[in-house]
């Protein structure tokens, strides 16, 4: 199980991520990336920045949140979410690792630097 402390920063966390995450699952799918991701960015960039411990304890606080949807945890739902709830992370690339394949896991998305894993996906999206 995952620590996260219960402080009230955590639980400000927990309460925008419960509300943003099933939005933003949501959205992701009728806007498409390149909307989605500006909508994000422009909320993110009006959050606070985050020094890396807490957003370490924001990206946990995402992840329990995201895992009991359903369809269970999704990376490109908890990116978005971070891309709007950290301006740090709001500054930052948005990457899709896509193959060419399809189907279940054959993408992933990640905020930061490149995957160094160049031979796991076929295409590489940067937004």
């Amino acid at each position: 199980m995952t620590r996260i402390g219960l402080t009230v920063d955590a639980l400000r966390d927990l309460t925008a991520a419960t509300i943003l995450v099933p939005v933003l699952g949501g959205a992701r799918r009728p806007l498409g990336p390149a909307r989605v991701v500006r909508v994000v960015r422009w909320m993110g960039r009006r959050a606070r920045k985050r020094a890396e411990p807490e957003r370490r304890r924001l990206q946990r606080v995402i992840g329990l949140v995201d895992r009991v949807l359903p369809g269970g945890p999704n990376c490109y739902r908890r990116s978005l979410v971070e891309l709007a709830l950290d301006s740090g992370a709001a500054s930052e690339p948005l990457w899709m690792g896509l193959s060419v394949k399809g189907g279940p896991r054959s993408g992933h998305a990640w905020l930061g630097e490149k995957n160094p894993d160049v031979h796991r996906f076929d295409v590489y999206v940067e937004m």
